[in-house]
C-alpha cells in the first residue's frame, strides 16, 4: 500500500462504524496512525469524519476526539466533520470546512485507501497524500472483498 503522506496542513482521518459505542480494531489503527502523524507533523490539524452514531447516540467523529483528547491530543489540533453518513458525505463536507486545493493527507484503512482517494478527488480534493492505516490479515482480506463489491456497485450506478 502506498504511503506518500508528508506535511499537510491538514489530514483527514475516516470514521468507521461503531459497535456498541466503541471503536473497531481498524478504526483504532486509523486514530494511531494519525496521532503518529500529529507527532511527526505537530502544525498539523486532524479532521475526524463521521456523523453516524449508534445507541449511544456519539457519532465517530466524536469518538475519535474523545480518544485522541485522552491520549492528550489537544482540541485545537482536531476540527469535527459529524454530519456525513459515508465516504463520499466526508469529503463532500470537509471540503466546506478546508481548501479542497490545497494539499490533504487522507487516513483510512490499507483495504479502504482506493476508493477514499477516488471519493475524494469526486468531491474535489486534488493534492491527497496517502496514509493508509494497517490492518489485520483477517480483516484486510475479508474487506477487500467488500471494497470490490462496493466499486463494482459503484461504477454500475454510474452508467
Amino acid at each position: 500500500m502506498v504511503n506518500n503522506a508528508e506535511r499537510a496542513d491538514h489530514a483527514i482521518v475516516l470514521g468507521l462504524a461503531l459497535e456498541n459505542g466503541k471503536p473497531t480494531d481498524d478504526l483504532m489503527a486509523r486514530l494511531n496512525t494519525a496521532q503518529a502523524y500529529l507527532e511527526n507533523y505537530p502544525e498539523a490539524q486532524l479532521i475526524l469524519t463521521g456523523g453516524n452514531a449508534d445507541g449511544s447516540g456519539r457519532s465517530e467523529a466524536a469518538v475519535m476526539r474523545d480518544i485522541l483528547a485522552e491520549r492528550g491530543v489537544s482540541d485545537d489540533r482536531m476540527l469535527l466533520e459529524d454530519q456525513s453518513k459515508s465516504t463520499k458525505d466526508n469529503f463532500k463536507n470537509t471540503a466546506q470546512i478546508i481548501d479542497p486545493g490545497k494539499p490533504v493527507v487522507l487516513i483510512s484503512s490499507d483495504y479502504h485507501m482506493d476508493r477514499a482517494v477516488q471519493a475524494a478527488k469526486s468531491a474535489g480534493f486534488s493534492d491527497i497524500l496517502r496514509l493508509p492505516a494497517p490492518s489485520s490479515l483477517f480483516s484486510y482480506g475479508s474487506n477487500v472483498m467488500s471494497e470490490v463489491v462496493l466499486e463494482l456497485n459503484e461504477l454500475t450506478l454510474r452508467q
